[in-house]
């Protein structure tokens, strides 16, 4: 029986279920053109069916979004938070040497996802993400109505947080930068050498993140603004270029210094709330606001009351930086709005992104957590000097288009895990900067092996901006 594809009129059942099937399709899949593509022409979604939400982050996050959300919208949010660092999330996947036992946090996340209609996401979740086809593409005219809402993104920002094979699947909703940070505002440091003798200086009172999950992130900072060539993979072979020269020169260099901290266990917003205490004098980090650090129970000052603690100005100012090029690093942990393939109430999900990345009250949600920052200057606030020293800096840190790759791709967050552990280990002089570099390449080469070489060598080309 041949098909008659020819307009005919519908009677009202087969209208009904052809839109209940569309509802149930929800968001498309990334299989469709983009956000744009999927189903906007049903009436307008019900306000009192939650929006299901799935946040890498905590609770205190979680509470900001939904109290900050509910003073402009009524559409309800129903919160999920991910912890990867929870060892019911974790599993055994990383806790042992065979780097690929079990499932990752990553490949965890991206099963929930399908049951989300946002995820608020780690950029370097996005190629597992990808990979399972998790998220929905947004589409140019979606992205264009951010920004004449919510205003344009930063240049660093548009330039590479969310793309992923020439196609945009997650918008930036923060895009924090690692800074030299100190209290005496005439302080100078070209070189990363220069750095050194500038610590040396402080006798001790000065940090870098080294903590367990930033001491990879703060290696490749360094490598970033120390040299372009060689970047992480081979582009053919997919070999680590992580155990060459150039690597290990960075990673001796880090070491040295790490030896004249007094503390090579803090993170970025302990490191700026240390200074601010003037516990420390400088050192590398960036601005947590101090409700975020009282979030996290900052140890450091818990039994002084508020009103008896002294702030200190921090000035803030470029990393040390040897390329030619004005080359950033942003980190793994760098936060992106993905809109799931599982979504089913597609107009509030792609409302609630834009909002996210920009949108009215936002700011109260950026004062509780360490991550989330201004990615976007809008008419408004383009002429505005308002802001802490940090957020003016950073503003002006991203306005360069020069993004060193991080690593996108599936199995991302067991390779960051390798090498942050092979860093800390030569912090702790238990291996050489080559021997912990050397055995974190082979361990990277085993993660490719067990994925599948020419799936990461596509997957990498993706990362890098290459389309297919």
């Amino acid at each position: 029986m041949s098909g008659d594809f020819r307009s005919r009129p519908l009677d009202r059942r087969t209208a009904v279920s052809i839109l209940a099937a569309s509802l149930i399709a929800g968001c498309g899949d990334s299989g469709s053109d983009d956000a744009d593509s999927a189903v906007d022409a049903a009436p307008a979604a019900r306000t009192d069916v939650p929006l299901r939400i799935l946040l890498v982050g905590n609770a205190s996050v979680a509470e900001a979004i939904r109290l900050a959300w509910s003073m402009t919208h009524e559409h309800p949010l129903e919160i999920e938070v991910f912890d990867p660092a929870d060892p019911a999330v974790a599993g055994a996947a990383l806790a042992g040497d065979d780097i690929t036992a079990g499932e990752s946090p990553a490949v965890r996340f991206t099963r929930q996802m399908l049951l989300s209609d946002v995820a608020i996401t780690p950029q370097s979740y996005l190629g597992e993400i990808n990979a399972k086809d998790a998220a929905v593409r947004f589409g140019s005219e979606l992205l264009k109505e951010y920004q004449a809402e919510y205003g344009k993104p930063l240049p660093a920002v548009i330039n590479s947080l969310g793309d992923y094979g020439g196609s945009t699947w997650g918008v930036a909703v923060g895009a924090k930068v690692l800074a030299r940070l100190a209290i005496d505002s005439q302080s100078q440091c070209e070189t990363w050498s220069e750095y050194h003798d500038w610590v040396r200086g402080l006798e001790g009172k000065a940090a870098e993140p080294l903590a367990p999950g930033w001491a990879a992130s703060s290696f490749l900072n360094r490598c970033a603004s120390t040299f372009t060539r060689r970047w992480l993979f081979n582009r053919t072979t997919m070999k680590p270029e992580i155990d060459s020269e150039d690597y290990v020169a960075v990673l001796e260099q880090l070491a040295a210094t790490a030896g004249l901290y007094a503390s090579s266990a803090m993170t970025p917003g302990q490191i700026w709330q240390a200074i601010a205490g003037g516990e420390l004098v400088g050192g590398i980090g960036y601005e947590v606001p101090a409700s975020a650090s009282e979030t996290a129970a900052d140890e450091a000052s818990a039994d002084q009351p508020p009103e008896e603690r002294e702030e200190f100005d921090i000035s803030v100012f470029d990393c040390p930086r040897q390329t030619e090029t004005d080359q950033l690093w942003l980190g793994p942990q760098t936060p992106l709005a993905c809109l799931s393939s599982g979504c089913r109430q597609t107009n509030a999900s792609k409302q609630f992104i834009g909002w996210l990345s920009g949108g009215q009250r936002i700011s109260t949600v950026r004062q509780q957590s360490e991550l989330f920052s201004q990615t976007r200057i809008s008419p408004e606030n383009e002429s505005m000097q308002s802001g802490s020293a940090y957020a003016r800096w950073l503003v002006e840190r991203l306005q360069t288009l020069q993004v060193a790759p991080g690593l996108v791709l599936p199995g991302a967050d067991r390779y960051y895990e390798v090498l942050d552990r092979q860093v800390r280990r030569c912090l702790a002089a238990e291996q050489s900067a080559a021997e912990a570099l050397s055995d974190a390449a082979s361990q990277w080469d085993a993660i490719t092996d067990s994925i599948g070489r020419d799936q990461q060598s596509v997957a990498w080309k993706r990362t890098l901006g290459f389309g297919g």
